[in-house]
């Protein structure tokens, strides 16, 4: 195979295929970058981890038509020292690799690519099924739905089924749900999308590649759901994630369905005074004790091995007083992915959960769970 190509092209698919591929694996060919130059002028760059895989399709002069598989960190790391402009990439005897810009040249060693996995294609439905149909949504709110929820998806590998968020959509609404065990987080938009009545679940790392993908391509954009995988499709890009076959947890049954108190507060003002308890709280549990009054919140931080935080703010209280601990970490992260200027926190009694709702009534909720003081 040979080609030549445009060095900042080729630069940012590589920067993309090294977030995907697995450098840890016992599959040393996960490491890699397939690189497979068409006769019709462009080079497909594909990497995988099993889980996640990546496909980005970029023009070139192609003088060679071929596939040839090599460590993407360090081919990353070669194109990016050298100049702007055009580079000659060409495939040699053995599996190596020749990179040739300027006066510079590099060869590095490849691997077959009949080594290199299959990748799901959203086209091959399987024995008996059809290929997977795309729906067009807008990029933009995808991406929203993930930042505001993937803060509370658990990172204990044991817990499989809060590994990842749960994605709903009826059509016209989508929802995402995320928990760790020890909060919830809730959030629905408008989008138009394939119909999800028993919902997805989507794992963290795949978020994690939705999200740049969708930061490299604004606009809309093609999400198709299989039986066992995600695909997104977005300009040259197609990305697949392979979806976790779990059973989330009934998330409806955690969300309180009233409360006796409720204090609306400024979002900015309680977000400062939470990182600044935060600081002085202990350092495991970050608890903090809030004391509802009349009119006032105050923010307690005790620690044995350092002293004593106290703040006050003023609010509106609708109900008794109240006196509960919280994780400060908690309540701030729910805090700080919210719009608009204030909130509304709803309690039921010191022993049970606090929700937290933007004041705006944007469908957006998160509930905390309480600690003992």
């Amino acid at each position: 195979m040979e080609f030549e190509i445009d060095q900042a092209r080729f630069l940012s698919a590589l920067s993309l295929a090294q977030t995907v591929a697995d450098k840890r694996s016992t599959m040393p060919v996960l490491a890699n970058v397939l690189l497979r130059a068409t006769s019709d002028g462009n080079v497909v760059c594909s990497s995988t981890d099993l889980m996640i895989s990546l496909t980005e399709t970029i023009p070139a002069e192609v003088k060679r038509p071929g596939t040839l598989t090599v460590g993407v960190r360090h081919l990353h790391g070669v194109i990016k020292t050298l100049p702007s402009g055009d580079l000659r990439f060409r495939g040699l005897d053995n599996h190596w690799a020749e990179i040739v810009a300027s006066k510079s040249e590099f060869k590095l060693m490849g691997m077959p690519e009949t080594d290199f996995p299959e990748l799901p294609d959203p086209g091959r439905g399987g024995k008996g099924k059809k290929g997977i149909t795309f729906t067009t949504i807008t990029g933009h709110v995808l991406s929203d739905l993930i930042a505001k929820t993937e803060f509370s998806v658990s990172t204990d590998e044991a817990r499989v089924n809060l590994n990842g968020v749960l994605l709903e959509s009826d059509g016209t609404t989508a929802t995402m749900v995320s928990t760790d065990g020890h909060r919830l987080t809730k959030y629905a938009r408008p989008m138009a999308g394939p119909v999800l009545d028993k919902g997805i679940i989507i794992p963290r790392k795949g978020m994690v590649e939705i999200r740049r993908v969708l930061d490299r391509v604004p606009g809309e954009v093609e999400l198709g759901v299989g039986d066992q995988h995600l695909f997104l499709r977005a300009g040259d890009l197609q990305l697949s994630v392979k979806l976790n076959n779990v059973v989330f947890p009934p998330y409806k049954q955690v969300i309180p369905a009233a409360h006796k108190r409720e204090v609306t507060v400024g979002r900015d003002e309680l977000v400062g005074a939470l990182r600044r308890a935060e600081v002085m709280a202990p350092e495991k549990t970050a608890t903090v004790r809030l004391r509802l009054s009349a009119g006032t919140l105050e923010l307690t931080a005790d620690n044995p091995d350092l002293g004593v935080a106290h703040q006050e703010l003023s609010v509106q209280l609708d109900g008794e007083p109240l006196e509960a601990g919280f994780n400060a970490r908690y309540l701030m992260q729910a805090l700080e992915v919210m719009d608009g200027e204030d909130v509304r926190l709803q309690f039921q009694n010191e022993l049970d959960p606090c929700v937290i709702k933007p004041a705006d009534d944007i469908d957006f909720l998160a509930v905390v769970m309480p600690m003992r003081i």
